[in-house]
């Protein structure tokens, strides 16, 4: 695909590319309000990013192959709205990860060299071109791996191993953080990725260790009362 000609659909569509930057920063802000059951939410923006990318692609005869892809993306976001097969839950994610995710996730969100003279944080071409659509959606479900819907991760890693190979041969270097995180995806899905291991629930004492939790912490609240302490009975005393 020329290059010239991914340029001119990412500036046509500048305006919908803001407004994806919008919506993740608001569902971002939320996310981290919450922490738990954002997986409809998120599985519903992703859909409809990818719907709009193909939207935006189907505007050109020579890049609707790419409109397809990212419509096929699209639908499986749409079933795993309603099937909750991925669990956004990254505890189970080791910190590097996590720290090399988020570091694409960036790259993601200002994918340069589309935007024109302006600021690429606000007008890169997010729900607009497959690349840093499926860059950004990749960097998060590979961080909740392996708690994904196996066949959206799949789609997602070759997918991105096609538009980043594409792309390196086309626009040159800007791809390979999507081709990196794609390449990286691949030992995740097939279970060679490295998981933090989760310390199993505490027993009949984990009022007891979640009380001492709570006291060991700087607080105005008064310590635990001390059961050997002796206690007066102030009334029975004789005057």
């Amino acid at each position: 695909m020329n290059a010239e000609l991914l340029k001119t659909i990412a500036a046509d569509n500048l305006g919908l590319a803001a407004g994806h930057h919008l919506a993740v920063a608001v569902i971002g802000a939320i996310f981290w309000i919450r922490r738990a059951s954002m997986e409809r939410i998120v599985d519903v923006y992703f859909a409809a990013a990818f719907a709009t990318t193909a939207f935006a692609l189907s505007s050109v005869a020579a890049s609707r192959p790419a409109a397809v892809i990212a419509t096929g993306l699209a639908v499986l976001w749409i079933r795993d709205a309603i099937l909750l097969r991925t669990r956004y839950d990254f505890r189970r994610a080791p910190r590097a990860r996590l720290t090399v995710m988020a570091v694409a996730a960036l790259f993601a969100i200002v994918y340069p060299g589309y935007s024109g003279e302006l600021p690429s944080f606000i007008f890169s071409p997010l729900g607009v071109l497959l690349p840093p659509t499926i860059l950004l959606a990749l960097a998060l479900v590979n961080c909740a791996s392996p708690a994904t819907d196996r066949v959206l991760h799949w789609a997602l890693a070759g997918s991105g191993l096609l538009a980043g190979a594409v792309g390196l041969a086309v626009e040159g270097p800007i791809h390979v953080p999507l081709l990196v995180v794609s390449v990286y995806a691949v030992p995740l899905l097939l279970g060679k990725g490295k998981q933090v291991v989760r310390e199993p629930d505490a027993g009949s004492d984990s009022v007891r260790q979640m009380r001492d939790r709570m006291y060991a912490r700087k607080t105005l609240l008064p310590g635990p009362r001390e059961p050997r302490r002796r206690r007066f009975n102030v009334r029975g005393r004789k005057r």
